[in-house]
């Protein structure tokens, strides 16, 4: 299996596993939209009578088993992308900076809604020097979307620690007034290579990221 055709099969094992993660959301949201952590007994201690508790506790462990799948495969996914963008850029090499951003055509975006936001890029920062500027908004940073992204980023910055002089692909949209990969909603959807790194200034990234409510 060559790099494109391995890369739409992960794409659609990928939107294969969001059609179940919903149709399994579907029925905690039929069963008085019960959630995740919801007791499934009540006051007394007795099963509760107004659900289905097996249809819950079966939709609760498919969800969880189909959330660790997904976040493996966005990895997968993630090293696939790495694997494209090397073909495109032969002179780049594991661990340097890309100092130009790459837009990427429709088939090649993950789609997600944006779930963070970049406020503040410091000049010869590892953010600076990979492309990111300030009000870029974050589609995928590595791994995380906003399927899988807690409001406070923690989870993001422990990901870019364990990174540190390693590649992270990052999937911003911009504000952009050329017609380059412009998606519907008139902003240019982009990937760049992101490489956490110590420099003169603050941590390891050198920009401030913020959560989109």
């Amino acid at each position: 299996m060559n790099t494109s055709s391995h890369y739409e099969f992960l794409v659609q094992k990928k939107a294969d596993i969001e059609d179940q993660l919903n149709e399994y959301n579907e029925i905690l949201i039929r069963e008085k939209n019960i959630g995740m952590t919801e007791e499934l007994v009540d006051k007394e201690g007795y099963p509760r009578s107004d659900i289905d508790i097996y249809k819950v506790r079966l939709a609760r462990q498919q969800i969880n088993r189909l959330k660790n799948d997904y976040n493996s495969l966005l990895v997968e996914i993630e090293k696939e992308l790495i694997n494209i963008h090397s073909k495109f850029n032969e002179e780049d090499r594991p661990g340097e900076f890309v100092e130009k951003t790459i837009p990427l055509s429709n088939e090649q975006i993950i789609e997600h809604r944006p779930f963070a936001k970049i406020t503040q890029v410091d000049p010869k920062s590892p953010s600076s020097e990979a492309g990111l500027e300030t009000d870029d908004e974050i589609i995928q940073l590595g791994p995380f979307t906003h399927l899988n992204t807690q409001k406070s980023l923690a989870e993001i910055g422990d990901h870019v620690r364990k990174s540190e002089n390693k590649i992270i692909l990052v999937k911003i949209q911009r504000n952009d007034n050329g017609n380059e990969s412009m998606a519907a909603n008139g902003k240019k959807k982009i990937i760049v290579k992101l490489v956490p790194k110590k420099w003169s200034g603050h941590g390891l990234l050198g920009c401030k990221i913020v959560p989109i409510d």
